[in-house]
């Protein structure tokens, strides 16, 4: 990213199309946001589709309960700090009528003739008839791997992928959507045809197609395409290919993704490079899930790195400066350091509440960890107490069925198992194991529920 280096000399327009795409890691963040405006002679201007800005509305944080909340906080810090213009789907009766005068564009015309459906711009960008060009492309002898390709195209940036894809891509990746569908059973044409059909426009000399792009440059699935309901489970060899092609920041946010949607494996190696790198709540979700990078006295150091460097920059009251301090003690409960990190929780509890207010996700956070530091740091009962309080705050501020909240409860079991209470660490577990029968056997709630069953029912 060019952010660090930016100088405003001039007065200039900074267009980000796809704001998403300068989300996470490495991208844009309300500092180097400010840094931008720091001249009044500069305007940012920015768009995003509203599925994507959904993701970082309030009510979606509990969707990333087990990926890269810090992240996804950074982003809607981003978003926070824009003039948000809804653009309608339909045109207003006014926009309609101030159209009308527009005759000498027959495109426009034919658009205000029939857009009960669509809305008018829709129609325009004609991304209703590549829709159905798409669907119809399925039967057999017509574009089959066509479609293929652009099915490839569109997983891949559902995905969280939005670059470019090359032909060498498309052509290992759509085969396996055309064996879904009934492979030669389809009679599909040769690979140079289902390129030029899916760059094909809707129209002579029009500007839009399935496929955007070129063989120098790669391809991209049409935008429209991307958010159509009740589209099939991303296939496994997508996941592979776009965590294999992402740069560091985005392969992170991929794996997120991948994370959510059950692909827990595929999204480790992402998440260890991320952790490598410094990104912290990647560092604490592997640790969590058994799988960690590196000591905790190595990952304490990092994080007490990233912890100083985001005091002197944001100061000690933001909310990433808060993310850090967590990690610190955190990471410092996993070195064993119990009554430092009881220490350390103890303080940042109450900056924390203080700061972001009482139910905040990392509040919650926070007072888990401090409850966890006091029963192992010996005061079993009253950390005992404290735990179950904790998880009875989480679970009616998140839900029950968050996975924070059953992932919390799995610590409990994990504590006391450890501290050889036994029979409490069995009998939370039972009614633990009856309420996530719902999870995958793949997910590390239920992996780490069944090594705690193995371990207490030899």
């Amino acid at each position: 990213m060019i952010w660090d280096d930016w100088k405003a000399s001039d007065a200039c327009v900074v267009w980000l199309d796809d704001l998403e795409r300068f989300l996470g890691p490495g991208g844009l963040t309300t500092s180097t946001l400010h840094r931008l405006l720091i001249s009044d002679q500069v305007l940012v201007l920015a768009t995003m589709r509203s599925h994507e800005y959904d993701r970082y509305r309030d009510r979606a944080e509990t969707q990333n309960s087990v990926t890269g909340q810090e992240v996804w906080r950074q982003g809607r810090a981003v978003l926070r700090q824009a003039q948000v213009i809804h653009v309608d789907r339909r045109w207003t009766d006014t926009e309609r009528e101030r159209a009308r005068a527009v005759t000498a564009d027959s495109r426009l015309v034919r658009a205000l003739a029939s857009d009960e459906r669509f809305g008018v711009a829709e129609l325009l960008a004609a991304g209703p008839e590549l829709v159905e060009a798409w669907q119809h492309a399925w039967v057999p002898g017509h574009h089959p791997r066509g479609a293929a390709l652009v099915a490839a195209a569109v997983d891949a940036r559902r995905a969280g992928y939005h670059r470019p894809l090359s032909e060498d891509v498309l052509l290992q990746l759509h085969e396996n959507y055309l064996t879904r569908r009934g492979g030669a059973e389809l009679r599909p044409e040769s690979f140079a045809e289902a390129m030029y059909w899916s760059l094909a426009p809707t129209v002579p000399a029009g500007a839009n197609s399935l496929l955007i792009g070129n063989p120098a440059n790669g391809y991209l699935a049409f935008d429209y395409l991307i958010d159509l309901p009740a589209q099939e489970a991303i296939p496994e060899p997508v996941w592979i290919a776009v965590l294999d092609l992402a740069p560091l920041h985005e392969a992170y946010a991929i794996a997120c993704n991948a994370w959510l949607s059950g692909h827990f494996t595929l999204a480790l190696p992402a998440l260890r490079r991320a952790a490598h790198a410094g990104i912290g709540e990647a560092e604490r979700l592997l640790w969590e899930s058994d799988a960690p990078v590196r000591p905790a006295t190595e990952a304490l150091v990092v994080a007490r790195r990233r912890m100083q460097d985001l005091l002197q920059e944001l100061g000690a009251d933001h909310e990433e400066t808060l993310v850090a301090e967590s990690m610190v003690a955190s990471f410092t409960l996993h070195c064993g350091r119990h009554s430092e990190a009881r220490h350390l929780y103890e303080r940042l509890a109450h900056k924390a509440a203080s700061v972001l207010g009482e139910n905040h996700r990392l509040v919650l956070g926070v007072e888990f960890g401090l409850a966890s530091s006091v029963f192992s740091s010996g005061d079993q009962d009253r950390g005992l107490a404290l735990l179950e309080a904790a998880v009875r705050k989480s679970s009616g501020t998140l839900g029950p069925g968050d996975l924070t909240v059953l992932d919390r409860r799995k610590g409990v079991v994990q504590l006391l198992a450890d501290s050889g209470r036994n029979g409490d660490a069995l009998e939370r577990l039972r009614i633990l194991e009856a309420d996530c029968t719902h999870l995958p056997d793949t997910h590390p709630v239920a992996i780490g529920i069944r090594h705690l069953a193995s371990r207490l029912n030899p």
